[in-house]
């Protein structure tokens, strides 16, 4: 494991203050465009000129209506909801400064509207699942051998952000932007958690990890991370989700994962491609990514941290690939577009 109990534990008792919200500097920070509306709340994604710096940031706007005015005012409020503004203010803030994390430059409260409007580093390469929708190469080799510097790119973030104390909670190729660097940056801490075990269901129906919906019994969240990477990691290679969501008896390619393996998982399962079916997934997919999706999609929790083990603490493994250890962007910009079915 990446972090002992107890630090988990020690990090479960420092609760932050109420974030202070300081006025949107409009001297400093000129809104330039509308990127993005965000359906779910009313919110929106907006780009700024910092003048300061003379950059661009970018500005996730938070509606008050749907943030209200505290953290307590907002739970009262949403007393089964998991994900808060708040939280998400506030984590955004203190893992700024973790490798494979979008800097955050703070929340702040835009004056005229009374709107909260959370400030990060401009990514122009924007997120993975847009990435992916602009690239029509088929699945097979040529594919993998571009996706594999960006899942060892998410899986560091991951590592890193752990060793922080911080699970992600929603793991998914909307959360994971790609850098210039050719890095991923992880946005979006709404259901990130800092407890060592959790209860609920996080994340994403196709991403989140089966023994979430153990109602009764709490999980581990950072095992639970590595699930939904193990998902990213099949996405990315195959343009396609492998099941609509991970509930029992309610999507058959899961029940069927679940109860005959990944092996007959991926020999059954069919590559979907521009509307056709194509062959086996086993047949596109080279045995090194078949064993760590094999690892990371391990019903048994505990199990998926070999992944640390077979890929950084030397290992004998099958998993060590040859690539560099912070590739350029060029390796990998040639995505598939992603089919959700």
């Amino acid at each position: 494991m990446c972090v002992s109990e107890e630090r988990w534990s020690e990090r479960r008792t420092q609760r932050a203050a109420e974030l202070p919200l300081p006025p949107l500097d409009a001297r400093r920070f000129r809104f330039v465009q509308i990127l993005a509306q965000q359906e779910r709340h009313g919110g929106q994604i907006e780009l700024y000129d910092d003048l300061q710096e003379d950059c661009k940031v970018v500005g996730k706007r938070l509606l008050r209506s749907w943030t209200l005015d505290s953290s307590e005012e907002f739970s009262e409020a949403n007393p089964e909801l998991l994900e808060s503004p708040w939280k998400e203010m506030e984590l955004s803030v203190k893992v700024a400064s973790v490798k494979g994390v979008c800097k955050c430059l703070g929340a702040f409260e835009d004056a005229g509207q009374g709107d909260i409007v959370i400030l990060m580093e401009y990514v122009p390469g924007g997120d993975l699942h847009d990435l992916v929708g602009r690239c029509p190469t088929e699945p097979g080799l040529e594919r993998e051998a571009k996706a594999w510097p960006v899942i060892l790119s998410l899986l560091r973030a991951v590592r890193s952000l752990h060793h922080f104390g911080v699970a992600h909670g929603d793991i998914s190729l909307e959360n994971a932007l790609l850098g210039q660097d050719g890095e991923v940056r992880l946005v979006d801490f709404a259901a990130a958690v800092t407890e060592s075990t959790v209860l609920g269901s996080r994340g994403k129906p196709s991403y989140q990890a089966p023994e979430m919906h153990q109602t009764t019994r709490a999980y581990d969240p950072r095992a639970a991370d590595l699930f939904a990477c193990g998902v990213f990691a099949y996405c990315l290679a195959l343009a396609d989700y492998p099941w609509r969501c991970t509930r029992p008896r309610q999507c058959s390619a899961f029940d069927f994962f679940m109860a005959r393996g990944l092996s007959a998982f991926l020999a059954q399962r069919r590559v979907r491609f521009n509307d056709a079916k194509g062959p086996p997934v086993e047949t596109v997919l080279s045995p090194k990514l078949q064993h760590l999706l094999k690892i990371l999609l391990d019903p048994t929790p505990e199990k998926r941290y070999q992944v640390w083990q077979e890929l950084w603490e030397e290992p004998p493994t099958s998993l060590k690939v040859d690539l560099p250890e912070n590739p350029s962007a060029e390796d990998h910009t040639h995505l598939l577009p992603l089919k959700v079915k």
